[in-house]
Formats: structure tokens, sequence, C-alpha cells
């Protein structure tokens, strides 16, 4: 693993810890459905999307809807992407647009890493009001709330007790977001029993708007290269909203394709060694 740390005037000290052999697992083409659900109604749906624009740089994006009950109280429209450089391992620019109800705003981050600053930008469509921040750039390498998810996936420690530390800029300031492996296991999915990671996040990494957390988040994380997040749960100020994958694909697999595949599968061996029904 890698460890670094900088001493930085005043309180923020970055870190960075990391695994030195990252997954080697490629994002282009990834598109992942989930469905969040609040106790027992589902309450929203959310989907994300990798694109490969070129050699170097990739675009996350994420969308999040309300459905099923919740959409007669609040309409919901959460939206964003991210363009992450391989190279410098940073984000290029930050796109945030949250639309609650009668609440809209959006948010535009741009990354100067040469000058090592960040322009930010908060505008308020209905108003048109628009207001400007500059914001220094503590160090390098850091991730945002689009891309932290994504690094860890590539460049996490994946050993159980282990903890990846690196710096995240999110809510107008930089600060140090961990992820630690507490568990492995084997969990009931959509797509059949999967072996995953349990890990914990830090309390600093969390959504604005209608699901941030007040409390705690654990992800399950599958235990190959992918490190797909297969489940979220996450403790809001009433009760706790849980997103579980109800689809996925990528390059070289289709997670519902595979399952139904697997499940035909072990149907015709246990015709054919006539075990079928059992015995």
């Amino acid at each position: 693993m890698l460890c670094l740390s900088f001493n930085a005037k005043g309180a923020f000290l970055p870190q960075l810890r990391i695994s030195e052999k990252p997954s080697d697992y490629d994002f282009d083409g990834e598109e992942l459905k989930f469905k969040l659900y609040w106790t027992i109604f589902h309450v929203a749906d959310s989907k994300s999307r990798v694109t490969k624009i070129d050699k170097d740089r990739y675009k996350f994006e994420g969308k999040v809807s309300t459905a099923g009950v919740a959409a007669w109280f609040k309409k919901i429209e959460d939206r964003g992407y991210s363009i992450w450089n391989r190279k410098t391992l940073c984000p290029e620019k930050t796109y945030i647009y949250q639309k609650e109800g009668k609440y809209e705003r959006e948010r535009i981050y741009t990354y100067n890493l040469s000058g090592k600053t960040v322009e930010y930008i908060k505008r308020n469509p209905k108003k048109k009001r628009v207001q400007r921040r500059v914001i220094r750039i503590p160090f390098i390498p850091f991730q945002d709330i689009v891309t932290s998810a994504y690094f860890f996936r590539k460049y996490g420690i994946f050993r159980v007790g282990e903890e990846t530390v690196f710096p995240l800029f999110a809510g107008g300031k930089f600060q140090n977001v961990k992820f630690k492996v507490v568990k492995k296991e084997t969990i009931d999915t959509l797509f059949g029993k999967m072996e995953v990671f349990k890990v914990l996040p830090s309390e600093n990494l969390s959504p604005e708007g209608a699901f941030r957390r007040k409390g705690k988040v654990i992800f399950w994380f599958t235990a190959d290269k992918r490190h797909l997040p297969v489940k979220i749960v996450a403790e809001v100020a009433i009760g706790s909203v849980s997103a579980v994958l109800v689809d996925g694909k990528g390059k070289g697999f289709n997670l519902r394709k595979d399952y139904e595949e697997r499940r035909k599968r072990n149907f015709i061996e246990k015709i054919m060694t006539g075990t079928f029904g059992g015995e």
C-alpha cells in the first residue's frame, strides 16, 4: 500500500493511503441501476454510467429521482457528473444539479491543478443569482463526491481490517475521507449469492439534499476486481434508506443476463444428473 501525508497550514492534514496494486477493471461502459427504499417503501430510483472520453479521461454520471409513494409528496431530481483524469488521479470538472420540490440549485466546480485552485459557481436557475468563489487546492491527488466511490473501488485496500484514506473536496472544503473494510461475507442479492466486502466510510462522505445521512453508512462491494456496490444502507433523519443494485452491465458482464444463464445451466445439470426435485 502507498501511505503519504502532507502537513498543510491550518487544521486540515491531507492523507493518502491507497493500494500499491490497483484493480485493472476498466469502468468504461459501466451502467448500474439501483432502487432506493425508505424502510419498506420504494421511494427513488438511481442510475450511474461511465463513459471514456479519451485515453486518460472518464465521465462519471449519476441521477436520482423519486418513485413510488414518495413521488406523491415531494418530487426529487438530482443529477450530476464529474470529468476524471486517470493520469492526475483528480477530477477536472464537477457539475451537480438538485431539484427537490420548490428548491432548485446547480453547482459547477472547475479544478485548475497547475494553479492549484478550484473555481466554484453556484446558481439559482429561478432567480438567476450567481455566486462565485475560488478555493485553494492543498494537495494532489484528491476526489470529489462523485468520483470518491469509483476511486475507492479502483485504489482501495480490500483486506479486512484495512483502511483506505484520501483527500475529498465536498461542501466547498477539503477533508480526508476513509473507507474501512470490516468484514468479508456472502450475501443474497437479486443475482444470487455473492461474496462481498462490508465497508464503513467516514462520516463526512454523504450526498447533500433529501437523502443526506444522519448516522452510519454501510457499503457492500463485490469481492472481485470490479468491486461493484451491490447494497448501501444509510441512516437518515427518520429511519434508514437502502440502495439495492437491481441491474448492472459493463465490459465482459451483464449481471441479469449472466444470472439467468447460470440458473438455466444449473437447471439442465440437475435434470441430466437426476437430482432435480431432490433425492
